[in-house]
């Protein structure tokens, strides 16, 4: 073999050597593990805000917060007083802030019918003895409806009287509402006359005494003193022996009793329950 050849072979020779070395070292390194906790985190800090359940605080308070509309905003009612002599009687005011035109009808409306009793009762100031507390039971843009609860004293009665009335103002027409918008007269009168009658605000005795005290009524006389009850009065001078109102779906409404058991007393008709 010539030199060149034996110099050839030789150099291929260590190239191999070397290569097959540099190769083994690599091969008998361990490679590092890759760290993903990384990218665990930044896919999870991603997808959160999209499918994390809100806390139990702010759950709560979502759940909690009112809802404000300008609607509910619009309108509010406060109590104000009526005095001359010896007559007090409360009675609401509304305020409206978006229509003050109707504010101030409405608010006729109602001071006229709280202070009527005066009259339909031929009370004198100077005599006599009338105190009247008013109630609101609800108010929104619809509808507003006040109780009234009082004391008559008459110059020279043997008793004072306890009054009751109440008031239900349909406020988009400015109009009273009564008994024919709840319910009927007929059809109330023979709930009084039920074994299904329930009271409210009476005490179990007092209940006994009225139930005996029912015997002596008929659906036609009864359904004559609902037919003529609540606001707008027939006349300045006929004051309705009967009043009603609405709660939360259930029909309330008064019936005159004898002095000894309050003078009146408060049926309550729940129709979800008929």
């Amino acid at each position: 073999m010539d030199t060149n050849k034996k110099i050839l072979i030789g150099a291929v020779s260590a190239a191999v050597v070397i290569g097959g070395t540099a190769i083994g070292l690599v091969l008998s390194q361990t490679p590092e593990k890759a760290d993903l906790s990384t990218i665990h985190t930044e896919a999870s800090a991603e997808a959160e805000p999209e499918t994390m359940a809100p806390t139990t605080e702010a759950a709560s308070e979502a759940a909690t917060a009112p809802e404000h509309t300008g609607t509910a905003s619009s309108i509010a009612a406060d109590i104000e007083t009526y005095t001359s002599g010896n007559i007090s009687i409360q009675y609401p005011v509304i305020h409206m802030t978006d229509d003050p035109k109707k504010q101030e009808q409405v608010n006729a409306l109602l001071k006229s019918n709280a202070l009527s009793v005066i009259k339909a009762h031929g009370i004198d100031n100077t005599k006599d003895t009338l105190s009247v507390k008013c109630k609101v039971i609800s108010v929104d843009r619809k509808r507003l409806t006040a109780t009234y609860t009082g004391i008559l004293t008459a110059d020279g009665a043997a008793n004072p009287l306890n009054l009751f009335y109440s008031n239900t103002v349909n406020l988009l027409q400015i109009q009273d509402l009564g008994m024919d918008d709840f319910s009927d007269a007929y059809t109330m009168a023979g709930y009084v006359l039920s074994d299904d009658v329930k009271f409210s605000g009476i005490s179990s005795d007092v209940e006994t005494e009225v139930l005996k005290y029912r015997s002596a009524w008929d659906i036609d006389a009864l359904s004559q003193i609902l037919g003529g009850a609540d606001f707008p009065l027939d006349s300045e001078t006929q004051w309705p022996e009967s009043f009603s109102y609405e709660k939360q779906g259930t029909i309330y409404f008064s019936i005159p009793v004898p002095h000894s058991l309050g003078d009146y007393v408060l049926v309550s008709f729940d129709p979800s329950t008929k």
